[in-house]
């Protein structure tokens, strides 16, 4: 099949950063998502990684810049090929701390599936709880059932029109929903169908990516933590030093801020994470309010 040059030029900036020995196994235009997909297996040493990465504004992790043009290449989810279960962004070690900060996790609701990553590590470590999947984008869904090893339905479906009709309460809900401009835009509104569909106890995770640089997601960010405010919730945010990784906001609807370092070493305990948990909450801030001030 005779490719286009937009396919030449996207393969070769793939190349460009991961190296001429990256398999590229997968390249495909996604209108939803408003950008083309990929996934590629690389070597980083003796690990084997699988990273589902797309075209356009970068909002996550900048990989590469085709001399100085629009066009980036933006790490969306990896996957150790070797320990599948486990997270290998340090965002997504941050995003699981939800699970710390509620008593007995039963129940997860997932906002945007990306590689799958959240679902397989819950699948090793939390197997108790059950999690139902929402994504509106088929494109995404598809790549994560053919190469992350998905293998739960999905509803398809956007996070809005979900909640607007869910009934089920959930102890963990995590927002990480994206497309090629960067994060999704929410209003209020949907921040309360949120905490409407927490359950008692329950804990509210969003991912924040590019957060030092959109200028759009303070106000998103805020207008969460003013909703919870009005239902007399606490609202922190983690980060790493530098600014430079995603920002994670929570709000749990039992613990407080000064027991996430507590709740961090009884979860690492009690489900056996790699590594202890180290890394996760070394170098990082931790603030009851966003973290940066813009000029």
């Amino acid at each position: 099949m005779t490719r286009t040059a937009d396919e030449e030029r996207q393969r070769r900036l793939i190349h460009d950063y991961f190296g001429d020995d990256a398999r590229i196994r997968m390249l495909r235009a996604a209108p939803t998502f408003g950008a083309s997909l990929f996934v590629i297996d690389f070597d980083r040493g003796a690990r084997h990684y699988r990273t589902l990465g797309s075209f356009g504004v970068a909002f996550e992790k900048t990989l590469a810049n085709w001399f100085g043009s629009a066009m980036q290449v933006t790490e969306q989810s990896s996957m150790d090929l070797l320990y599948p279960a486990q997270l290998v962004f340090h965002y997504e070690r941050l995003m699981s701390l939800a699970f710390a900060l509620v008593e007995k996790p039963k129940s997860a609701l997932l906002l945007g599936v990306g590689g799958a990553a959240m679902w397989r590590f819950l699948r090793a470590y939390i197997p108790e709880c059950e999690t139902t999947l929402v994504d509106c984008d088929e494109a995404v869904v598809s790549i994560a059932k053919r190469w992350f090893y998905l293998n739960q339905p999905v509803v398809l479906d956007t996070a809005e029109r979900y909640l607007a009709g869910a009934t089920q309460k959930f102890d963990v809900i995590l927002v990480d929903l994206y497309n090629s401009g960067g994060p999704a835009e929410f209003d209020p509104g949907f921040w309360a169908q949120c905490l409407d569909a927490l359950a008692p106890g329950g804990c509210l995770a969003t991912n924040w990516a590019d957060f030092a640089s959109n200028r759009k997601v303070k106000p998103m960010a805020e207008s969460q933590q003013e909703m919870a405010r009005g239902q007399g919730l606490e609202c922190f945010y983690v980060t790493r030093r530098g600014f430079r990784d995603n920002l994670i906001q929570y709000i749990p609807t039992a613990a407080r801020l000064e027991t996430l370092i507590e709740a961090h070493a009884r979860f690492v305990k009690a489900r056996r994470l790699p590594n202890n948990g180290r890394g996760i909450l070394e170098h990082c801030v931790v603030t009851p309010g966003f973290p940066i001030e813009f000029d």
